[in-house]
């Protein structure tokens, strides 16, 4: 008996939650994904950019005098020239050598991306959080 009782209630929060649904106005639903509202909403797109922080600005700099150090003394050492070979194990070398700076700077980007992810879905529960409450006071106006 008191599973009916309580299949009963079910039902009728059921019936109440699609007599609810089918009476809100298509308006409320319009623009939850609209581009301008998410912005204003303080929502953040991740930019790729290499000098947004100073970790990623000294590895490129460090980086560029690395290569401009390392051509220079190519230059140098080789002033009556060379052979192809050791042109190519030169810039193997150089890109070898460079491989920890890349690794660094996508470390950083990544790091970025996974900041802005979790600011953004911050704000998108506090928005669902508010939708819902909006939900239900409009059940609970209809309902009296």
């Amino acid at each position: 008996m008191s599973q009916d009782i309580e299949n009963k209630k079910v039902e009728e929060v059921d019936e109440n939650v699609d007599d609810a649904m089918e009476n809100l106005e298509d308006e409320d639903m319009d623009g939850v994904y609209d581009e301008e509202e998410l912005i204003e909403a303080g929502y953040k797109a991740h930019k790729f950019s290499l000098f947004d922080s100073p970790i990623e600005i000294a590895t490129i700099v460090f980086m560029v005098i690395f290569v401009v150090y390392s051509f220079i003394m190519f230059a140098l050492d080789n002033r009556g020239g060379t052979e192809i070979v050791n042109i190519f194990n030169f810039l193997f070398d150089l890109v070898i050598k460079l491989a920890p700076g890349v690794i660094l700077l996508v470390a950083c980007e990544i790091h970025e991306k996974v900041e802005l992810i979790e600011y953004n879905l911050s704000l998108n529960s506090e928005y669902m959080a508010r939708y819902q409450m909006d939900l239900l006071e409009k059940m609970n106006k209809k309902d009296q």
